[in-house]
């Protein structure tokens, strides 16, 4: 590094030098060679004119003494000259054998009674000159500067200022190596704590005292390997406190890839499945349950939560699984030990059916031994026979509750399988009109049958008639005399909903989110008087939910109420 910031700066160094240089050499100095050759110039004029004065007025000396004499003073060749261009005297060379001068620029000049000067190379003599010529009474004078003398100047000033340059390089050169040094040493400091902070150690320092840019850079890094670190260390205590928790946790929970290998296990996985997770290993090494990997695959495809029930996912222990989407485009998947509630369901389940079945016999019994005495002529109409009516009203009572009990076993149980197949809608709905019109005769109530798509929905259509029958009856029931009973449906992306609407007292807000419950009532008093069970509605939410639909109500008080359910298109 030291090199090569080394070589950029001598680069640098020499490229302002060269400029520096050229541009003395081609600009001050072409201006001070104008302005030494115009100082010559005028220098040569002032000489020329004095020496035209002399020329006029000393009569004690020859022209051609005077002519050197001149040259000696000035340091030039002096030459004087008639009106016809006859040269009369000159400090180099013989006037008889120099030719006529008249055609001279300068001298042509000077015969016009102005000064004149031109360079050019004298024949005489073959160096180049720079002549000056001015008028003297009937006469010319002429100074001669050899320009050989201002080159040699020339190379003199050039040559101090080639040494100046060299210099000027050597102290750049020197100059060069110490920022140099200082810059790729700071430099290096720099690039060393850079490579520990990308190797993880956030403990490393860089002190910058200097306030240039290189400062501020390692101030800048330096602090940022401070927050780093700080945010790390946050972050650290953030992952062992939620490995911890997650480790606290029955419920087994595991992170898996896009690629389905395990990010992370928590304790409880490896104590479901008796072994040890291994990170970055296939998600099918730890579990194989096709469920369970079913449920992972949706969830990375369809990047939202998923839920199901493996059954026998360890040996004979059931779990339901949760999978949630992860920001990365992994999945998060909680394993949560259903066996004992499922147990416990069964047992319920198991009890309630039983007791049920149990109770059918002995309530026939009473009923029929209830209406045989009812149809006696030994019994009259006293107090008897109303102690019998009572008897004989809450056995079948009774009986319709064991027997609706039994129903919703087997419905919960998923032990009554469903025989599914396409059916049209509207044959559900108008086969449900049909069977419940005596019953709505008796209660006064008029059943009618609003729109109908063509669509055709997936149901088992003894099921769909007890769900209609439980809403239909709970509809008659509740809607007053003379009024209706409205039956439909509208179709749904993927769905058909069907409707069943009273125009009765409606349910009040409060009850909505428990009406499907199992004995819930609204209206207690009332639903025993007409001989309701309570179990109605929670037939259908099972029923329903066994088709893969969804139940739902909306009421009001004073303004009826509508029931609507679901079933997926054929």
């Amino acid at each position: 590094m030291r090199n090569r910031v080394f070589l950029k700066a001598m680069a640098a160094f020499v490229v302002v030098i060269a400029v520096a240089t050229l541009t003395l050499d081609f600009s001050i100095r072409r201006t001070w060679e104008s302005s030494l050759h115009n100082d010559i110039e005028k220098l040569l004029v002032q000489n020329a004119e004095g020496f035209a004065l002399r020329v006029q007025n000393d009569h004690e000396h020859s022209l051609q003494q005077m002519a050197e004499e001149e040259s000696k003073i000035t340091e030039t060749r002096t030459t004087i000259i008639a009106r016809d261009g006859v040269v009369l005297a000159d400090s180099e060379a013989d006037p008889k054998t120099m030719e006529n001068h008249a055609g001279r620029p300068e001298v042509a000049a000077a015969l016009k009674g102005t000064k004149g000067a031109a360079t050019r190379l004298s024949h005489t003599v073959g160096v180049e000159f720079l002549y000056v010529a001015v008028p003297s009474g009937g006469k010319v004078v002429r100074l001669a500067y050899p320009l050989a003398t201002f080159q040699q100047h020339l190379d003199a000033i050039r040559g101090t200022l080639l040494r100046g340059t060299a210099w000027a390089l050597l102290f750049a050169l020197v100059l060069a190596i110490a920022v140099a040094q200082n810059v790729s040493t700071r430099l290096r400091r720099i690039v060393k704590f850079a490579e520990q902070v990308a190797a993880g150690d956030l403990s490393a320092r860089i002190a910058a005292r200097s306030g240039d840019e290189i400062g501020q850079v390692a101030r800048a890094l330096d602090k940022t390997a401070r927050r780093l670190e700080e945010n790390f260390a946050s972050v650290r205590e953030s992952r062992l406190q939620l490995e911890a928790l997650l480790n606290s946790m029955t419920d087994g929970v595991i992170a898996v890839s896009p690629e389905m290998k395990i990010l992370w296990a928590n304790q409880a996985i490896t104590r479901m499945v008796h072994q040890t997770a291994r990170i970055g290993s296939p998600v099918t090494e730890l579990i194989r349950h096709p469920d369970f990997l079913s449920t992972l695959r949706a969830a990375l495809a369809s990047r939202q939560r998923e839920s199901a029930i493996a059954a026998s996912l360890v040996g004979r222990r059931s779990f339901s699984i949760t999978a949630e989407p992860l920001p990365d485009g992994g999945v998060v998947t909680v394993l949560h030990d259903i066996s004992e509630i499922e147990r416990v369901e069964k047992t319920r389940r198991d009890f309630i059916a039983n007791v049920s079945h149990e109770l059918r016999t002995p309530l026939t019994s009473i009923r029929g031994y209830a209406e045989t005495l009812l149809d006696s002529d030994d019994i009259g109409h006293g107090d008897v026979r109303e102690f019998l009516q009572v008897i004989r009203r809450n056995a079948e009572r009774m009986g319709r509750l064991t027997e609706d009990l039994l129903v919703l076993a087997r419905v919960e149980s998923g032990e009554e399988k469903l025989d599914i197949r396409p059916h049209p809608a509207h044959q559900l709905v108008a086969e449900a009109a049909s069977s419940m019109q005596e019953s709505a005769k008796t209660a006064e109530v008029e059943i009618s049958v609003g729109t109908i798509p063509e669509a055709e929905v997936l149901a088992d259509s003894y099921a769909m008639h007890q769900v209609f029958a439980n809403l239909i009856s709970n509809a008659l029931r509740y809607a007053e005399g003379g009024k209706k009973v409205l039956i439909g449906a509208e179709e749904h992306p993927g769905s058909v909903e069907f409707y069943v609407q009273d125009f009765g007292p409606g349910i009040a807000s409060e009850h909505l989110p428990r009406i499907f419950e199992r004995f819930y009532r609204v209206d207690k008093a009332r639903s025993r008087e007409s001989g309701g069970t309570g179990l109605g509605l929670a037939i259908v939410k099972h029923i329903v939910l066994n088709h893969g639909g969804t139940v739902r109500v909306e009421s009001s008080v004073g303004h009826g109420s509508t029931f609507f359910f679901s079933l997926p298109k054929a």
